[in-house]
């Protein structure tokens, strides 16, 4: 494992990303054994976010704790990420819907959000970047007003998600910034049926690069997934 900038807010946030980036990128491979005295000592905290940290990725399904075997990085990952897209894809093409009327004219919030992750992809931080994609997403589903959707939405773990997706693809990060716009647009127009469609397509493609680029290949095509 490498030494990282953590640029989230709560040290276990920190913690969390920096692992999942690890482990994207295959420098903790699967069935890796995690202590956190160790993971503490190499970046500089105490133990607890470390714990915490755990618990969230264990939540997310990326590590597994055992009686006398401890925690580990779990095996399966990929599938998991895939089985995750439809129903992420269905449930902001809702979102996109719900929120569309409401966004015509005052849609400041989500504009921000857009130029924020702009700024962002410029940097090249793809950390950074999956933070600013992620508030981006949940801007939108918080604007639908539905607090059942939003409890889904959170429950699929987005912000991982996204982490893995970036990791794990060599996409420009400015092309996945600007692949946002026509959402953005739509949105900002008020159109709930266009808004529905483009959120509902943009998340479908929504995939780690390998297996974006394999699904692509079924159909001619060899864009990497875009976040």
């Amino acid at each position: 494992m490498r030494s990282a900038r953590l640029p989230r807010v709560t040290l276990a946030e920190q913690v969390r990303d920096f692992l999942v980036l690890e482990i994207a990128q295959g420098r903790i491979p699967p069935g890796t054994p995690l202590r956190e005295l160790e993971i503490a000592e190499q970046l500089g905290t105490s133990q607890t976010p470390v714990r915490e940290a755990f618990r969230a990725l264990a939540a997310l399904g990326l590590l597994e704790s055992r009686i006398h075997v401890g925690t580990r990085v779990r095996e399966v990952a990929e599938q998991d990420l895939v089985d995750a897209v439809p129903v992420r894809s269905a449930l902001e093409g809702v979102a996109g819907r719900l929120a569309a009327p409401r966004m015509k004219g005052e849609g400041q919030e989500l504009r921000a959000a857009f130029d924020a992750m702009l700024h962002v992809a410029a940097s090249g931080d793809r950390l950074a970047y999956a933070d600013a994609s992620t508030q981006f997403h949940r801007s939108i589903v918080q604007a639908a007003r539905n607090e059942s959707l939003l409890r889904a939405w959170n429950a699929l773990g987005i912000e991982v998600m996204t982490i893995m997706t970036m990791a794990s693809t060599d996409v420009p990060l400015e092309v996945a910034a600007e692949s946002h716009r026509e959402v953005l647009e739509a949105l900002e127009s008020g159109d709930p049926e266009q808004a529905e469609q483009l959120l509902a397509h943009h998340v479908a493609e929504y995939l780690p690069g390998r297996l974006q680029v394999e699904r692509h290949a079924d159909d001619g095509r060899t864009e990497p997934a875009t976040a």
